[in-house]
């Protein structure tokens, strides 16, 4: 796809990287592979959101020899954090309705880019849509896997398609990993950068929910949001993202980005008079906090899971202070 007009592309897919120099080629090279792609114009955006390693020159190793019905591109986001580097990634995309957004670990299966690209003109009324998410390991699970896949992103919302619902009283949207949107409503929808409440995750903490900000936003309009299930993606987890130490901080990062969050979650009218309601919500929070404890004070040692739990719940008592 070697000097295509800027019309003539349907679909970009974003990659945003920090430091990806030993993981953005698995993903590069399962899209290399991508089948059924006859009729989708296509191209890869690769942005490097700051690195200080060798992204750039793996990435450019690939261009020399990508795919012909597509196009592989490298650009550079000097602002650190996964909200800069995605809206560059929606200013930079060639396509005029659709940019798919993975991870530098998401490695999607060979018909990804077929089922995005089908989905959208089946659904024009879906300003965004995810599929179901997996998991890659290099050794087996730990035994407590299942308690703490959430914090790894790791979704499974079945094999129907369906669209999230606004009035659910527990609302879901789909994880940003592996999340399309298109630019019409992403444009229509996302406030500048500097009016976001979160711009990405705490290097400290490892506080994050970029995505679900952007998400509820779009859910908050005329814009459906969709789960396609025919589109698959395996985050490949390293061995170092299961260590215990880490999975905790994850875990309580995971609890301090449920105040923001939820805050997007409210219509833009209703969110000047949350903070009247902060001391009743972190009452709330603290009860809650304090009856699984008691509950579970003599598990919490040797369950990993519920310590993990544990953690996440102290975040979001703490998280109406944390910002």
């Amino acid at each position: 796809m070697q000097g295509l007009e800027h019309s003539a592309v349907d679909l970009t897919v974003a990659i945003c990287t920090y430091n990806g120099e030993a993981r953005i080629r698995e993903v590069l090279d399962a899209l290399l592979r991508q089948q059924k792609t006859e009729g989708v114009a296509w191209e890869v955006l690769v942005v490097d959101n700051n690195s200080t390693d060798g992204t750039g020159k793996v990435v450019s190793e690939l261009i020399k020899n990508w795919r012909s019905d597509s196009q592989l591109r490298y650009v550079r986001e000097e602002r650190k954090g996964l909200a800069y580097a995605r809206i560059r990634a929606i200013q930079a995309a060639n396509s005029q309705d659709l940019v798919a957004f993975l991870d530098d670990d998401n490695i999607p299966a060979l018909n990804w880019v077929a089922e995005t690209y089908d989905f959208a003109i089946e659904n024009p009324q879906a300003g965004a849509y995810g599929g179901n998410i997996h998991f890659k390991l290099d050794s087996p699970p730990p035994e407590y896997f299942d308690q703490i896949k959430i914090y790894l992103t790791i979704y499974n919302r079945g094999s129907e398609a369906f669209c999230y619902s606004r009035s659910a009283k527990a609302r879901k949207v789909p994880a940003g990993a592996g999340c399309v949107f298109r630019k019409q409503a992403w444009n229509q929808v996302v406030p500048p950068v500097d009016k976001l409440l979160i711009s990405g995750r705490d290097p400290k903490t490892l506080a994050a929910g970029e995505d679900a900000e952007v998400l509820y936003y779009l859910q908050n309009t005329d814009w459906e949001i969709w789960h396609n299930p025919k589109m698959e993606i395996w985050h490949h987890i390293y061995p170092e993202r299961l260590e215990k130490a880490y999975l905790l901080k994850l875990a309580r990062g995971y609890g301090l980005s449920q105040h923001p969050v939820r805050m997007a979650r409210y219509y833009a009218w209703q969110r000047p008079f949350i903070p009247l309601l902060t001391p009743l919500l972190s009452l709330r929070e603290g009860i809650r906090v304090f009856n699984f404890y008691l509950k579970n004070r003599q598990e919490i040692p040797e369950d990993f899971g519920k310590a993990c739990e544990l953690e996440a719940k102290l975040g979001q008592f703490y998280s109406p202070w944390f910002r």
